[in-house]
Formats: structure tokens, C-alpha cells, sequence
């Protein structure tokens, strides 16, 4: 069977992750697959085993000038800003007659690979294959909402929800972005397929503090709804109680804003660009690990922290409830509720006996959510499609 993953850009990102990882798991089960994109740089994943095919944009000489010039500057955008980066490339397409429409640029491209399977991985790619005539249109659907809005704005999330009415067979990444498919196209195929944690990485790698304070660790990104705002407030409220030292994976810049309009009284450490080694080391040697987005497709950094041996604190995102069970494995309370979450922090750093709970069913959970069986759930809804 030959497979084409279909891709807008191959940059680092947790749905491209998911794409390389299970393209891996089904070269390794036999299957001839290949991934499709308009542009990126795959490099930052270790061990891909499939070939990665990029379509050149048909450019002048002056219009690819002006278009390595906006790579550069989505690159700052991303960093430094809170504005959406596609909103740029429009006005930069518009003042500059450059011609750059991803949907019918990976539509022309899909007609020129002989696959049995074509599968998009997100909503824009999703109207490239249909309009592409695929023969067996599939949609691997990671998005929700809240992303495809802080990306696109209003006339992206209605192109969203028209994605989920299409005619495809879908995975998707958790019974909340199940509902999502179903709310708007009751009689569509779905099948889950949970992303999983490299266990070989990310694993309790304990190491000796030098200091008192109780360590914990967050991940600040940006976006409205990941609400790092909250994460701060918390960190605020608990170090009055309690001396901690953040160790905040992030952006230097976007810290320094925070810093600026939030606020930050507690010491910490900000880590940048790490690499999965790196990062499970980080949650290792966290007593703690908050989350506090209030929408996930999924969510998975709750569930590698659980693989390291990490409490975790965190909010109902809605994806993460597939592996997040409030005081089984973390302590969860509602978007936003900065008392509850504080409260809860609180609770994970002083009480030993909550933690080595949370700590020994986090770790069970963990076992169950492997890359692996993410990759057995996606091939069967493949051989389903093919009956």
C-alpha cells in the first residue's frame, strides 16, 4: 500500500511530530510511505525513516527574494509576537502579487504521486486532497478551535468546521476532537488514535538539588489559550507560601514580556529550544509539573511528564481527559481557576504521600500511551478504509 502524508510545512510542531512518527511506525510494518509539503526543515527529528518530498514554489526572481524575507520575518513573528503569522503572509501575498495558496499549491502536487492513500493532517491540506480527486481521501484531524482561530482568525475556524464536513475517513487524536468530527458530520468513520510517549526518553532520571526551594516546571508558548498567564499567577501565589524555582521551557523574549506585563517575583530558569533528551531531563528533576491550557487537542506534555515521574498540576483542556484522571494520576481543576490550581500545587508539594501517589499512576498511565499502539490504531483504521 503506498500512503502520502500530506503536510503544509514540516516544522517543529507537535502535529508534525505525530505525522513522522507514525509514517515511521507503518514503513516499519511494510508499507511504502512518503510525506508531501510545501516547505519546512525536518532535521530537528531524529531516525525518520521515510522520504520527505517538498514542492518548489513557483517564484520569480524578485517574488522568491521577497519570500525568503518573510520566512525570516514569520520566524521573529512567531517568537516575538502575538499577531498571527498567516495574516502577514496575506498582506505580504496582496502588496507583492505574490501567488501563495497553499491549498491548490499541495493539490497540484498530490495529483503527481500514484498513492492508494492520501492523508491530510490538517484542515487546509484537508481541502488539497479532496480537490486533488484522491482516490481514497483520508483526514488525520489534530486541530480544535482554539488553534485554528488564534492561527487564522474567524474566516479559518469557518474553514475548519467545512473541513469536517468533507466525505474522508478520519483519525484524530482524542474523544474530545472525536466530538468535535461528530457535531459536525454525525456519519463520518472515526477512529482514535492517542499520540504516545518515547518511552526510552522520557523516563524518571532523578537528580540531587543543591537548594531548598521545591522546583517547578511549565511550558509558556504564547497563544491566548494556552494561558501562561494563569501558570504565572500560580507560580505568584504558591512561592508567597512556599520558595520555588520555575524552570520555564520558552522563549527568552516571550519571557521577558511576561516579565514586563505579568510580573515574575520567583526565581527560575528559562530553557529554549530543547530537544526530548533535554526536556525529559527537565521534568525529572521537577518536584512539580503544571499545565494550564484551557483547550488541547490532546495535550501531551502532562502525559511525558507522568513517564518521567513527575506530579502533575493541571487544567481540564478537554483533550488531556483521554489519559488525566483527577486525583488518580494529577491534580485537575477548571480552566482559569487560579485558586484551585494554586491550591493544588500547593497540596502536590507538601503532601509526600499525594505525590508518590500521583507519582506511581502516572508512571501506569504512561505505559498504555505508547507510539506503538498509536501506529496499530492508525493502521487499522487504514485496512478499514480499504474494505
Amino acid at each position: 500500500m503506498r500512503i502520502s502524508f500530506v503536510l503544509p510545512g514540516t516544522y517543529t510542531a507537535g502535529g508534525v511530530r505525530y505525522v513522522f512518527e507514525v509514517a515511521n511506525g507503518l514503513k516499519d510494518k511494510g508499507y511504502d510511505v512518503n510525506i508531501l509539503s510545501l516547505t519546512g526543515d525536518h532535521s530537528w527529528f531524529n531516525g525518520l525513516k521515510v522520504k520527505v518530498i517538498y514542492k518548489q514554489l513557483k517564484l520569480n526572481k524578485i517574488s522568491l527574494v521577497l519570500y525568503y524575507i518573510y520566512k525570516l520575518y514569520k520566524y521573529i513573528y512567531y517568537r516575538n509576537s502575538k499577531g498571527r503569522p498567516y495574516d502577514a503572509l496575506i498582506a505580504f501575498s496582496s502588496l507583492l502579487d505574490i501567488k501563495y495558496d497553499i491549498i491548490t499549491e499541495l493539490a497540484d502536487f498530490i495529483q503527481n504521486f500514484d498513492s492508494d492513500i492520501v492523508i491530510a493532517t490538517y484542515y487546509l491540506t484537508a481541502f488539497s486532497v479532496w480537490f486533488s480527486q484522491s482516490k481514497r481521501p483520508f483526514y488525520l484531524m489534530q486541530d480544535f478551535p482554539e488553534l485554528v482561530e488564534n492561527n487564522e482568525g474567524k474566516i479559518g475556524l469557518n474553514m475548519f468546521k467545512l473541513s469536517l464536513k468533507l466525505p474522508f475517513s478520519f483519525v484524530t487524536v482524542s474523544s474530545y476532537t472525536k466530538q468535535l468530527i461528530l457535531d459536525n458530520n454525525p456519519t463520518a468513520r472515526v477512529t482514535i488514535a492517542n499520540p504516545g510517549v518515547n518511552l526510552e526518553v522520557f523516563r524518571p532520571k532523578r537528580e540531587l538539588q543543591n537548594d531548598n526551594k521545591r522546583r517547578v516546571m511549565l511550558i509558556l508558548r504564547g497563544p491566548k489559550y494556552k494561558s501562561d498567564n494563569i501558570g504565572l499567577e500560580v507560580l505568584k501565589i504558591v512561592n508567597k507560601k512556599i520558595p520555588i524555582h520555575a524552570l520555564i521551557v520558552g522563549s527568552k523574549n516571550l519571557v521577558k514580556r511576561y516579565s514586563k506585563t505579568i510580573g515574575i517575583d520567583f526565581s527560575y530558569t528559562v530553557f529554549s529550544n530543547v530537544d526530548d533528551e533535554k526536556l525529559s531531563r527537565l521534568y525529572s528533576s521537577a518536584d512539580a509539573f503544571i499545565f494550564t491550557s484551557y483547550a488541547e487537542g490532546f495535550g501531551l506534555p502532562p502525559l511525558e511528564a507522568m513517564a518521567c515521574g513527575t506530579p502533575v498540576v493541571m487544567s481540564d483542556n478537554k483533550g488531556s481527559m483521554d489519559y488525566a484522571v483527577n486525583g488518580y494520576n494529577a491534580l485537575v481543576s477548571q480552566p482559569g481557576d487560579v485558586k484551585s490550581l494554586s491550591d493544588n500545587l500547593i497540596k502536590v508539594l507538601q503532601d509526600d504521600k499525594l505525590r508518590e501517589k500521583l507519582i506511581e499512576n502516572g508512571l501506569e498511565t504512561a505505559k498504555r500511551f505508547t507510539w506503538s499502539s498509536t501506529v496499530n490504531n492508525f493502521e487499522k483504521a487504514l485496512r478499514e478504509e480499504l474494505l
